[in-house]
C-alpha cells in the first residue's frame, strides 16, 4: 500500500485530469483500479492492520478517492468490494467504523437509480461499518441514511428489507441521536406495525425486530418473560442456522444480543428458567465437532462463554466436553484466541465450584486440561527466535494462552505438570522481539495488547519463580532489562484497571529485585504525554476550514428580497396600528396567511443554512479525525523507532567499552612483544660479550685480586652514592613541596590578577562612561553659554529700547507740561 492509490498524478479523485497530459491522467486512473482490485483480493488481511502509517495514508486516501467518484464508476465499486474485503480484519474494521468513517459516502449512493444488486453490495458493507458504530452527535447523514433504510424496510423487496433492517438497528443501537432521528422521520406507531410484520419472513429479521423493540423499548413496553425464554429458544435455532448457513453476521447480532439481554438484572433472572439449556448446547457442540469454518466457531465459543459466566444450572455437566471441543480448535489461528478464552473460563469457573458433589466434575475438567497441555505449547513452537511474528494476532493468541497457563498453575497438580514440560526458553522467547536491537515492520511495544502480553506473561513468571530456581532466575533477569521496566511503566500509565494492579503486584514479588523498582520509577517519569496538533500547513485542512467558513457565512445572506421586505415592513405596521385601534379581528386570513408564509421562507432559510454548516462541520471533524490516526500512526512509529534507537546507543556503549577493554589488552600485549624482542637483542649481544669476555677471563682472574679491592672501593662509593641520593630524593620531595606551594600561590596571584583586570576592565568602562557624560554636559555648557550671550544680547537690545522709550517718555512729559503752561 506504499504507493498510496497512485498520489503521485496530483489528484486523488480521477474526476477531471490535473496532470500535464490526458495520457498521464489515464495512466494514474488505471493504476488506481489495478491497485484497489489487488487489495480487494489478497489473502494476507494482516496488511490492512491500522496501527502503521501506511495503512492510515491508505485508508485516508481511499476516502478522498471514493468521496470523489460517481456511483456509476467501476473504481467506487472496486473500492466497495476492497472495503468489505478489509473489514474481515478485526482491528481494521473498527479503525473503519470509528475513525476513518465511510458511511456518509455510502449514504450518498444510496437511491432508487441503484439496481437491487448494488444496493445489496451498499448495505451488506454498511451492516460492516455501522456494527458497534458510536454516534454522539447529529451527523448531518443520518437523516439521509434513515429515511432510505425505512422507505426499504417498508417495500417488497424480502433482500433488500433484511438487510436495511439490519443497518437500522446498528445505528440506533446505544445511539440516541440516530433514534431521535428515526423518531422524526417515520410515525412510531405505524412503523413498530409494520416491522412487527416482518417476524414471520425468516429467523434472522426476527431478531432484528426483537433488537429493534429492545432499542425502542419506551415505545413498545417491557418485553414480557414468555417472551424472553421464547428468545432463548430462537437463539439456538438461529445459531443452528447461521451455522449451517456459515452466516458471520447474523451470528455475531444473535450472540451480541444474548449479551445484552444478560446484563439486565430482570431478565438475567429470567434467563435462567430457561430448561433446555444442556441439551441445545449439546447439539451446537455436535456442529462445531462437525465444522470446519473457524469465524463461526470463534464466535459460537463466544456463546458458549456467556453461557459459562452466566452460571446455568445443569451445564457444569457438559464443561469436560466443551473443554474437549475448544481444544480441538486450537491449532486454528481465526479460532485460537475465543477457544483459549473459553477453556479459561471454564477452567475458573469449575475451580471455584470445586468442592462436594462438584469435586468429580473438577477431575474432569482437570483431565482434559491435562491431555491438552502438550497441544497448547504448540501455539508457542513459532521457529527460531529471529522469526518470532510480532503481528497483532499472534499477540492476542500469546495473551489468551499465557492467562489459561496461569489459571492452570492455580492447581498444584497442573503447576508441576507446567514446570516440567514449559521451559524457561520457550517463554523467554516471548520476550526476544522486546529485547532485540533490530526495527521489525509491525513493532509497537507501546500499545495496549503488546503491554497486556508482557505483563501476564510476567505475572506467570512470578508464579512459577516460587517453586523452581530457573524461573526466578528468568524473572529477575528479565526485570532487569531496560526494555521490560518501559513496558511496565507504559503499562502503568496507559493500562487498564486489571494490567495496573498486575504491574503493582509485581512490584511486591520475592523476585523482583529493589533496583527494578528504581528504575521502573525512573521510567514512569520519563513518559510525558503526547500532545497531537494537525498541521495548519496543510492545503486539504485549509479547503475544508474554507468550505466551514463559507457554509457558516451562508447565514449572513439576506431572508427576503427588498421588494418582500418592503411588503413585509408595511404588513407589520399595519397589523401594529389595527392592533392600537383594538381591530385585530378585521385582518384578512390571505394576510394572515401571507405572514406565515414569509415565516416559512424564514425557517426554510434557517433549516439550510443549519444544514449546510452541519454538512461542512461533519467534513471537517472527518478530516480531522484522519489527520489525527495518520499523526498518532507517525507519533506511534517515531516513538518505536525511538526507543530502538535508544537501546541501539546502549548497546554501542557496551560494546565501545568492551572495545576499549581489547584495545587496551592489545597495547599491553604489544608493549610486552617490544620488551621480549628487546631482551632477546639483549640476550643476544650479551653471548656476544661472553664470548668475548671468555678470552679477557684468564687476564681477568689475574687481576682479580686487584678487582676486589677496587669493588670495594667501588662497593662503598656506591653506599655513599645511596646515602647522597636519599637526601637528593628528601631534597627534591621538600622542593615539590615548595613547587606546589608555589603554584598555589601563583595560582591565587593569577586568580587575584584577574579580578584586578576584571575590576580595571569595569573602571575603564566608567571611565568612559564618565567622559562620555563631561563631553557631554560641556556640549549642554556650551549651548548653554550661547543662549545665555543670546539673552545677553536680547536684554542690552531691550535696555536700548527701554531707554529709547524712557527718552521719548520724558519728552512726551516735557511736551505736556509746556502745553500746560501755555494753557494757564
Amino acid at each position: 500500500m506504499g504507493f498510496y492509490l497512485a498520489r503521485g498524478c496530483g489528484t486523488s479523485m480521477p474526476q477531471q485530469p490535473s496532470c500535464p497530459s490526458a495520457a498521464a491522467w489515464s495512466k494514474a486512473l488505471l493504476s488506481q483500479y489495478m491497485t484497489v482490485e489487488i487489495l480487494g483480493v489478497t489473502s494476507d488481511l494482516s496488511i490492512f492492520d491500522p496501527g502503521s502509517s501506511i495503512a492510515a495514508e491508505f485508508y485516508v486516501s481511499l476516502h478522498e478517492l471514493m468521496a470523489g467518484l460517481e456511483s456509476r464508476s467501476g473504481l467506487m465499486w472496486s473500492a466497495i468490494s476492497t472495503l468489505h474485503h478489509a473489514c474481515r480484519n478485526p482491528s481494521a474494521r473498527v479503525a473503519l467504523i470509528h475513525t476513518y468513517k465511510y458511511t456518509p459516502i455510502l449514504t450518498k449512493l444510496l437511491g432508487s437509480h441503484l439496481i437491487q444488486e448494488k444496493r445489496l453490495r451498499v448495505l451488506q458493507l454498511l451492516q460492516e461499518l455501522t456494527y458497534g458504530i458510536k454516534i454522539s452527535w447529529q451527523e448531518a447523514h443520518l437523516p439521509q441514511l434513515i429515511t432510505t433504510l425505512t422507505q426499504w424496510i417498508e417495500g417488497n423487496e424480502k433482500d433488500v428489507v433484511g438487510l436495511a433492517l439490519g443497518v437500522l438497528v446498528n445505528l440506533c443501537y446505544k445511539n440516541l441521536p440516530a433514534v431521535y432521528t428515526l423518531m422524526r422521520s417515520v410515525d412510531s406507531k405505524q412503523f413498530l406495525r409494520t416491522i412487527l410484520k416482518l417476524q414471520g419472513d425468516n429467523i434472522n429479521t426476527r431478531v432484528q425486530v426483537c433488537k429493534l423493540l429492545i432499542i425502542l423499548e419506551h415505545i413498545s413496553g417491557e418485553i414480557p418473560d414468555s417472551e424472553i425464554l421464547n428468545f432463548v429458544n430462537m437463539t439456538y435455532s438461529t445459531l443452528g442456522n447461521a451455522f449451517k448457513s456459515i452466516d458471520v453476521y447474523h451470528l455475531k447480532h444473535v450472540v451480541d444480543f444474548f449479551l445484552d439481554v444478560q446484563t439486565n438484572i430482570h431478565s438475567r433472572s429470567v434467563l435462567l428458567k430457561y430448561e433446555k439449556y444442556v441439551g441445545d448446547t449439546s447439539q451446537l457442540l455436535e456442529l462445531v465437532n462437525s465444522s470446519s469454518e473457524p469465524e463461526c466457531v470463534s464466535v459460537l465459543f463466544e456463546f458458549l462463554e456467556s453461557l459459562v459466566m452466566l452460571q446455568v444450572p445443569g451445564l457444569s455437566s457438559i464443561y469436560p466436553d466443551i473443554v474437549k471441543e475448544a481444544m480441538n480448535w486450537i491449532p486454528t489461528n481465526m479460532a485460537c484466541t475465543k477457544s483459549l478464552q473459553l477453556i479459561c473460563t471454564v477452567a475458573m469457573e469449575t475451580r471455584k465450584q470445586a468442592c462436594g458433589s462438584q469435586e468429580a466434575l473438577w477431575l474432569r475438567v482437570l483431565e482434559q486440561l491435562d491431555h491438552g497441555l502438550s497441544r497448547l505449547l504448540l501455539i508457542l513452537d513459532t521457529g527460531g527466535d529471529e522469526n518470532f511474528p510480532v503481528d497483532a494476532d499472534t499477540r492476542t493468541r500469546l495473551t489468551s494462552l499465557i492467562q489459561l497457563l496461569q489459571e492452570m498453575s492455580k492447581t498444584s497438580s497442573l503447576k508441576q505438570k507446567i514446570l516440567d514440560t514449559v521451559s524457561c526458553q520457550v517463554i523467554q522467547k516471548v520476550f526476544q522481539p522486546l529485547l532485540c536491537t533490530e526495527v521489525k515492520s509491525g513493532d509497537n511495544f507501546f500499545q495496549s495488547e503488546v503491554t497486556a502480553l508482557y505483563v501476564h506473561s510476567l505475572d506467570l513468571m512470578s508464579d512459577l519463580a516460587s517453586h523452581d530456581a530457573q524461573w526466578l532466575n528468568l524473572y529477575s533477569g528479565l526485570l532487569q532489562h531496560k526494555q521490560v521496566q518501559m513496558v511496565l511503566a507504559v503499562a502503568l500509565y496507559t493500562g487498564s484497571e486489571i494490567i495496573k494492579k498486575k504491574v503493582l503486584f509485581l512490584t511486591s514479588t520475592v523476585g523482583f529485585p529493589s533496583e527494578s523498582i528504581n528504575s521502573l520509577a525512573k521510567s514512569l517519569c520519563d513518559l510525558e504525554p503526547l500532545v497531537l496538533i494537525p498541521s495548519s500547513g496543510s492545503s486539504k485542512s485549509t479547503t475544508l476550514f474554507g468550505e466551514y467558513n463559507s457554509a457558516s457565512a451562508h447565514d449572513m445572506t439576506p431572508l427576503f428580497s427588498l421588494a418582500q421586505e418592503g411588503c413585509l415592513d408595511q404588513f407589520i405596521a399595519k397589523l401594529q396600528e389595527m392592533s392600537e385601534n383594538n381591530k385585530i379581528s378585521d385582518i384578512s386570513t390571505s394576510a394572515v396567511m401571507e405572514l406565515y408564509e414569509y415565516k416559512l421562507a424564514s425557517m426554510s432559510h434557517s433549516e439550510r443554512a443549519l444544514q449546510s454548516s452541519l454538512e461542512a462541520a461533519n467534513t471537517h471533524s472527518t478530516h480531522l479525525q484522519h489527520r489525527l490516526a495518520q499523526l498518532t500512526a507517525e507519533i506511534s512509529r517515531r516513538q518505536q523507532l525511538l526507543f530502538h534507537t535508544q537501546q541501539c546507543l546502549e548497546g554501542l556503549r557496551d560494546e565501545k567499552t568492551k572495545l576499549l577493554q581489547r584495545i587496551n589488552d592489545s597495547q599491553e600485549d604489544k608493549n610486552k612483544q617490544m620488551i621480549i624482542g628487546n631482551l632477546t637483542a639483549t640476550i643476544e649481544s650479551l653471548r656476544k660479550n661472553l664470548d668475548e669476555n671468555k678470552e679477557e677471563l684468564m687476564e681477568s682472574q689475574q687481576s682479580n685480586e686487584e678487582l676486589k679491592k677496587k669493588n670495594e672501593d667501588a662497593f662503598k662509593e656506591i653506599q655513599i652514592l645511596e646515602m647522597h641520593n636519599k637526601e637528593s630524593t628528601s631534597k627534591i620531595s621538600e622542593l615539590n613541596k615548595m613547587l606546589s606551594k608555589m603554584e598555589d600561590r601563583i595560582n591565587k596571584r593569577e586568580r587575584v590578577i584577574q579580578e584586578k583586570d576584571t575590576e580595571i576592565s569595569k573602571l575603564s568602562k566608567n571611565i568612559e562612561a564618565f567622559t562620555a557624560e563631561v563631553s557631554n554636559l560641556n556640549m549642554f555648557a556650551k549651548s548653554q553659554e550661547r543662549r545665555l550671550n543670546e539673552k545677553d544680547a536680547e536684554l542690552n537690545s531691550v535696555r536700548v529700547k527701554l531707554n529709547e522709550l524712557q527718552r521719548m517718555r520724558d519728552v512726551i512729559f516735557e511736551i505736556s507740561a509746556g502745553h500746560k503752561k501755555v494753557d494757564k
